[in-house]
C-alpha cells in the first residue's frame, strides 16, 4: 500500500499567499487605472440620455409648432431618441478604450440584414410618413385607387383603412396607395353628377329641358358654382334622343342627388306626357275578306 504525503509546507503556503497577493495587487493597480475611464463613461451615459431626451422632446416641440400629425410625430420622436441613445451608447464604450470599428461594423451589418428582412414593412412606414405629411388626403375624404374605392376612416403608419359605399373594409398597404394613381373626390368641396336621360322623337325637347331645369333650379343640394347647372342635347339615339345633365354638389350629397333626381325627373316627365322610350313589341290583327292575318311588327324603341 502506498501513502500520499498530501502535507503542505510553509514555503509552499508562503508562495501561494504572494502570488496571491500580486494578483490583488495587479488587480487593484488596473481597477484604479481604468476606474477614470470607467467614472467618464457613466459621465458620458448620464449627460448623453438626458441631452438626447431633451433634444427629442425640443424636436417634437418644434414638430407640434409645424402642425405635424400626431402619428408622424410620435414614430418620428421614437425613432430620433432611439438614433440618440445608440450614439450615446457608442461614445461611452469608446470611452472605455473598447475598439469601436468592430462594433460599428457588426452594428451596420445587422441593420442591413433587418432591412432586408423588413424592406416591404419599411416602405410602407415611409409611405405612411408621406402621406401624412403631405397630406394628399385626410379621413373623411372618398378615394378611388386600383378599381377599389371608398371613404377614409383610418390612416396608420402601415396602413389605410377604406370604407365602402356598401359598408367593405378595405385595408391597403400605404406603399400601393404612394406607388399608384389615386382620385380623391373630396379634394375639390364639390363633385360633379352627371346623369342621362331619354325622350322620344315625338316630343318637344324644349319642354323636356324647361322640366328638368325646374327640378334642378328647386334642389337646394345643387350648386351653381364652379359652374352652372347643364341640360344638353348629347346625342339623337336610335330611338330617342339623350340628354345628359351635369350639376356641381358637394361630395356629402353625391349619393343622395344620383338617386333622387332621376326618380323625380320621371315622375315630371309623366305629368307633361313625356314619353321615354324603351323596348317594346306591337302585334296587330289584319282582317281579310278570306283570312285573319297576324302580323307582328317591331319597335325598335327603347
Amino acid at each position: 500500500m502506498i501513502f500520499l504525503d498530501n502535507t503542505i509546507s510553509e514555503e509552499d503556503i508562503g508562495e501561494q499567499l504572494s502570488n496571491l497577493e500580486k494578483w490583488l495587487q495587479s488587480a487593484s493597480d488596473w481597477f484604479l487605472g481604468f476606474l477614470p475611464r470607467l467614472i467618464t463613461a457613466f459621465i458620458v451615459l448620464a449627460v448623453g440620455f438626458i441631452a438626447a431626451k431633451y433634444i427629442t422632446k425640443l424636436i417634437i416641440k418644434t414638430m407640434k409648432k409645424g402642425k405635424v400629425e400626431p402619428t408622424v410625430k410620435s414614430f418620428l420622436g421614437s425613432i430620433i431618441s432611439a438614433i440618440l441613445k445608440i450614439l450615446v451608447v457608442i461614445c461611452a464604450l469608446g470611452t472605455l478604450g473598447i475598439d469601436m470599428t468592430s462594433i460599428i461594423t457588426v452594428l451596420g451589418t445587422a441593420t442591413v440584414a433587418i432591412g432586408l428582412a423588413l424592406k416591404d414593412s419599411m416602405a410602407n412606414i415611409a409611405s405612411g410618413v408621406l402621406i401624412i405629411v403631405n397630406k394628399p388626403f385626410k379621413v373623411g375624404d372618398y378615394l378611388e385607387t386600383e378599381g377599389l374605392e371608398g371613404t377614409v376612416t383610418k390612416i396608420d403608419m402601415m396602413y389605410t383603412t377604406l370604407t365602402s359605399a356598401d359598408g367593405k373594409e378595405i385595408i391597403l398597404p400605404n406603399l400601393r396607395i404612394t406607388s399608384n394613381n389615386v382620385i380623391n373626390y373630396n379634394v375639390q368641396n364639390h363633385r360633379r353628377l352627371e346623369l342621362h336621360f331619354s325622350i322620344s322623337y315625338d316630343d318637344d325637347i324644349t319642354t323636356a329641358k324647361s322640366v328638368i331645369y325646374s327640378i334642378i333650379d328647386a334642389d337646394e343640394r345643387i350648386d351653381d358654382t364652379p359652374d352652372a347647372p347643364l341640360v344638353g342635347v348629347d346625342s339623337h339615339g336610335a330611338s330617342g334622343i339623350d340628354f345628359v345633365v351635369k350639376v356641381w354638389c358637394k361630395p356629402e350629397n353625391y349619393w343622395s342627388l344620383r338617386y333622387d333626381i332621376p326618380e323625380r325627373i320621371k315622375y315630371a316627365f309623366d305629368e307633361k306626357g313625356i314619353t321615354i322610350p324603351y323596348n317594346r313589341l306591337e302585334v296587330g290583327l289584319v282582317n281579310t275578306s278570306k283570312e285573319n292575318e297576324v302580323t307582328v311588327k317591331g319597335n325598335d324603341e327603347k
